[in-house]
C-alpha cells in the first residue's frame, strides 16, 4: 500500500479543490474536446513525463468543467518513490463553482480486497469494464448525490483517478454519476 493512508488520499483532493477555490489566479480554461473512447481494458499505467496536464484533462472531462478557469495549466504534479501523479482545478469566478480532479499512479496500488476490508468498495459496471473498481466512503454510491469535497475514487490497476467539487455555484449540480463517468473518460484517455 501507498505510504500515504486511504483517508489521507481521499483528503488530498478535498483540500486541493478548497485551496483552488479560494485562489485568485485569472488563467483561461481550456477549450474542452469531444471525450476519448480508448479501449475497453486499461493497459500499462502512464510514465510520469506522460501524465496530462491539466488542458488535456479537460478535454476528458468534457461539459464537468466545461466554462470553468483552469487555476494553472500545468497542474500539480507530485512525485515519490510510492507514487507519481498529477491535481488540477477549475473554477469560476462569479459563483464560487470549484472541481478538481487528480491522477495518481502507485507502486503499490490499493487492491479491491482492501477496499471491502476498509468498507469502501464497489462494484460499477462503468468502471469494472475497465478491470477496475470504485472506492467510497461507507461503499455508498448514490449516483443522484452531488459531487463533494469527497469524491468516488475510480481505481483500475495502478491507476487512481478521483474528482470532487465544493458544492457551489454550477459544481453543486454535479452528480457521483457524473464524477464516476468523468473519472472513465480520463482513464480510457491516457491508453
Amino acid at each position: 500500500m501507498s505510504s500515504l493512508p486511504i483517508p489521507g488520499r481521499l483528503g488530498l483532493l478535498a483540500v486541493a479543490v478548497c485551496a483552488f477555490a479560494a485562489c485568485g489566479k485569472d488563467d483561461a480554461a481550456a477549450t474542452p474536446q469531444p471525450t476519448a473512447s480508448g479501449p475497453q481494458l486499461v493497459s500499462a499505467p502512464p510514465p510520469r513525463d506522460a501524465l496530462p496536464d491539466c488542458p488535456r484533462l479537460a478535454s476528458a472531462l468534457g461539459d464537468l468543467v466545461e466554462g470553468l478557469d483552469v487555476v494553472d495549466a500545468a497542474g500539480t504534479r507530485q512525485d515519490s518513490p510510492e507514487s507519481y501523479g498529477i491535481s488540477c482545478a477549475w473554477r469560476a469566478q462569479e459563483d464560487g463553482a470549484a472541481v478538481g480532479a487528480i491522477v495518481i499512479v502507485d507502486t503499490a496500488p490499493l487492491t479491491a480486497a482492501e477496499m471491502q476490508r476498509a468498507g469502501m468498495y464497489v462494484e460499477d459496471p462503468r468502471v469494472a469494464a475497465l478491470g477496475g473498481f470504485v472506492a467510497i466512503p461507507d461503499a455508498v454510491l448514490d449516483g443522484n448525490a452531488p459531487l463533494g469535497p469527497v469524491g468516488p475514487q475510480v481505481i483500475v490497476g495502478p491507476v487512481t483517478v478521483t474528482l470532487a467539487g465544493n458544492g457551489r455555484g454550477r459544481a453543486a449540480e454535479i452528480t457521483l454519476d457524473q464524477a464516476v463517468d468523468g473519472a472513465v473518460s480520463v482513464h480510457r484517455s491516457m491508453r
